[in-house]
C-alpha cells in the first residue's frame, strides 16, 4: 500500500456529521432521508433507556438493506429498527485508515461508525467511497451524509 495512505487516518478521509432517525421511523422515511440528503446509510439511534434488538444503542440501514427490505415489505408500516444492523463496526477518528479498510474488508461493511476518540459518541461515517477517494489522492470531508 502505498504510504502516504498509511499515514491517512479515518478523520482524513470520513463524512463529519450524520443523518439519524428514530428505530420506529418507517422505512419510507429512511428511502426519504436518503434521497433528500443524498446518503447511503442512516444511522438508526435509541434515545434513553432505549435499546435496537441485539441491545445496541445505534444501528445503521444502508441503501443495501433497504433494497432487501422492499420484497414484500410495506414501507410505511416496518420500522427501521427491523433491519438496522447491530452491533455496529466502530472506528475511532484518529484511527489509522489502513485500520479501517482491514475492518471493512474483514467484516464485510461498506460503512464504518466513527466514534470520537475523546467521548465515544459517533461523530461521521466512513464509507468505502471516502476510501475510494483517499485511495485515488484526494480525500474530501463533506458536511453530511455517508
Amino acid at each position: 500500500m502505498d504510504t502516504s495512505f498509511d499515514l491517512l487516518h479515518v478523520f482524513d478521509a470520513m463524512h463529519p456529521g450524520l443523518v439519524t432517525c428514530s428505530p420506529d421511523a418507517s422505512l419510507r422515511t429512511v428511502a426519504r432521508m436518503m434521497a433528500t440528503y443524498r446518503v447511503h446509510a442512516v444511522l438508526v439511534s435509541a434515545h434513553g433507556g432505549e435499546r435496537l434488538p441485539g441491545g445496541s444503542p445505534w444501528g445503521v440501514v444502508s441503501d443495501a438493506d433497504l433494497l432487501r427490505a422492499t420484497d414484500g415489505a410495506d414501507l410505511d408500516k416496518q420500522p427501521a429498527s427491523t433491519i438496522a444492523t447491530t452491533p455496529l463496526v466502530t472506528v475511532s477518528s484518529s484511527d489509522g485508515l489502513g485500520l479501517a479498510t482491514r475492518l471493512m474488508v474483514e467484516h464485510d461493511v461498506s460503512h464504518l461508525l466513527v466514534l470520537d476518540p475523546a467521548s465515544g459518541r459517533p461523530i461521521g461515517v466512513l464509507s468505502t467511497l471516502d476510501v475510494a477517494r483517499a485511495l485515488a489522492g484526494f480525500p474530501e470531508r463533506h458536511p453530511v451524509g455517508a
